[in-house]
């Protein structure tokens, strides 16, 4: 029999099998070089990430919801419409043009319902997307997700994530919730939410240590293995300004590529005319505006950017602190402040004042504006390691020395050199203090009257055997200039020595010594004697310390105190005879 003859039993039917769960593409989050089994999406299944309002949050949700997009996926946000379009645009997606999307993508508006359960209201917004959409077996991104849960009641709030986790089994979709809890991740303890946890798939923090982003994960399961707590540094792309993980993030970079940035605005400059009005010529991208008050308002919101601010003279001082103060203490330690100054020369203590309240760098008076730029551009990338100070009007005051000028009476000398210290420990101001033990054939009053002290906060008194005098604001290394403008006759012939006390341990040691001194072998008051004598009389003003809320008095100008300087003199030049 011929075999084309042959019936021939018809094909089995073919069957579309689904694809096994483990082969099909997982949905991941947006964060560059993040191992893979930290960045994955579990499916039918809820991950939390807790952040506040900053530029990585809102990169975090955006650049996920853009390449999600692409997938089945809904986005859900509290933004109009139009924000969140602007928001998609500007994570490279735009989704007014056709064809960007999958047809099975959704995007929408979600909003609270006054007098109804947040979650009731989540869970039926979910559930309407589900039977009006076609968004079964998809993923949800929840945006503002805070404001759905019962956060005052613990009870409350892990019925909550236990209703949420049943919805998402029961219809086969992940939902990432991103919010920020009451009181703000910095304080949030993961393991105090444990009860709100324990139905969920993972659980991350995107907060800002030291300057930094960090990727805190608290748990993340992964497959058939939960992974254990880990933290990540996190920098931005500076292409599409992306999330990227890694502290060595720039390791990888090609040579001729921008390196990784702290913050989406590093490359941000803000800078007061006045610092730059002496210039011909600045970079087009910096931002100038009207003076420091303007900067501090543009700053306003920024993370990493770089804010550079005027200083003319000792007047502005006060404003001045309390500006570079608001900018460190709102902006975070990323951001870079620069003081540059131009008529008046910040004093030493000053310029540290500056430092300790916030400021990344100061540029002295007169530097050209190319070492001006190449100082600015060292401090990109770097943060500002100093603790953030509560109130700048302490360490303001730190820097004012008393009233007080000269010979003090003995008690009198240690009660403001001890108050010194204390206020200027804020911000660690220098001092010096000297023991100066007399020579047998020295009288007190020979070696007191020698001493003319001129600084404010310099001090001298007399002990039994030495003359005590305290440098205000003075390092170690300037005591000998200090002394032989001090005193109008060689140490030698008054001092048999000195012991030099340059830190607060050994300045209250010598303190101490000198109670000790003086409960044996108690010391007349000279301030009659002295103020007595012809000349210049080195007896000090009685005046104390201000108190901590009085007003900070600065002196007008840093040459006030060493008077108006001397007119040169006219004298006749000989020429010679013209032929």
């Amino acid at each position: 029999m011929n075999d084309a003859s042959r019936p021939t039993a018809p094909p089995p039917p073919r069957t579309r099998n689904k694809p096994r769960a483990w082969l099909q593409a997982r949905p991941a989050l947006a964060i560059d070089a993040l191992p893979p089994a930290l960045a994955a999406l579990e499916p039918t299944a809820v991950h939390v990430v807790y952040a506040d309002a900053t530029p990585a949050c809102d990169a975090l949700f955006w650049q996920s919801a853009a390449r999600l997009l692409r997938a089945r996926t809904t986005v859900l946000s509290p933004r109009e419409p139009a924000g969140i379009a602007d928001m998609l645009r500007a994570h490279g997606l735009d989704i007014e043009r056709s064809r960007t999307l999958h047809p099975r993508a959704n995007v929408c508006t979600l909003r609270g319902v006054p007098g109804r359960s947040g979650i009731a209201v989540l869970t039926e917004a979910l559930q309407a997307m589900v039977d009006q959409c076609g968004a079964q077996g998809s993923q949800f991104l929840v945006e503002g997700a805070q404001a759905y849960f019962r956060w005052d009641d613990p009870v409350a709030l892990a019925d909550d994530g236990e209703l949420l986790a049943r919805w998402c089994r029961s219809n086969s979709c992940g939902v990432l919730l991103v919010m920020a809890p009451p009181g703000g991740t910095e304080t949030l303890q993961l393991a105090s939410l444990a009860g709100f946890h324990r139905h969920f798939a993972g659980v991350a923090r995107l907060a800002q240590q030291h300057g930094h982003f960090v990727w805190e994960v608290g748990f993340w399961r992964h497959k058939d293995a939960i992974l254990p707590p880990e933290m990540v540094p996190l920098r931005f792309s500076p292409v599409d300004r992306g999330l990227v993980a890694g502290s060595g993030a720039d390791e990888a970079i090609a040579p001729g590529e921008a390196p990784t940035l702290l913050a989406p605005d590093e490359d941000r400059f803000i800078v007061s005319r006045a610092a730059v009005l002496r210039e011909r010529w600045i970079p087009a991208h910096w931002q100038v505006v009207d003076d420091n008050a303007a900067a501090v308002a543009a700053a306003a919101g920024a993370v990493a950017a770089t804010v550079v601010l005027h200083y003319g003279q000792i007047a502005e001082l006060e404003t001045l602190a309390g500006q570079v103060h608001q900018l460190r203490h709102d902006g975070g330690k990323a951001l870079k402040i620069v003081v540059r100054e131009d008529h008046e020369i910040l004093r030493q203590r000053y310029e540290l004042l500056m430092l300790t309240l916030g400021a990344s760098l100061v540029i002295h008076r007169n530097t050209p504006f190319a070492r001006v730029q190449t100082m600015i551009e060292a401090i990109q990338g770097q943060v500002f390691s100093r603790p953030i100070l509560p109130d700048y009007k302490n360490a303001l005051s730190a820097v004012v020395a008393t009233a007080a000028t000269g010979y003090v009476p003995p008690a009198d000398f240690v009660s403001l050199v001890r108050t010194t210290l204390e206020r200027s420990s804020v911000i660690r101001l220098p001092h010096v203090l000297l023991e100066l033990p007399l020579l047998p054939e020295v009288a007190h009053v020979d070696a007191l009257r020698a001493c003319q002290m001129q600084d404010a906060g310099d001090l001298c008194t007399a002990g039994s055997n030495a003359v005590y005098a305290f440098f205000f604001a003075c390092r170690m290394e300037n005591v000998e200039t200090a002394c032989r403008h001090v005193f109008v006759r060689p140490m030698s012939e008054l001092f048999g020595g000195e012991l030099r006390c340059g830190d607060p341990e050994s300045i209250l040691g010598s303190l101490k010594r000198l109670e000790s001194d003086l409960a044996q072998r108690p010391v007349q008051d000279y301030s009659g004697w002295l103020a007595s004598q012809p000349g210049p009389s080195p007896v000090a003003a009685p005046a104390e310390l201000p108190p901590q809320d009085a007003p900070i008095p600065l002196p007008a100008t840093s040459r006030a105190r060493r008077g108006r300087r001397a007119q040169p003199q006219a004298f006749a030049i000989p020429l010679k005879p013209q032929r």
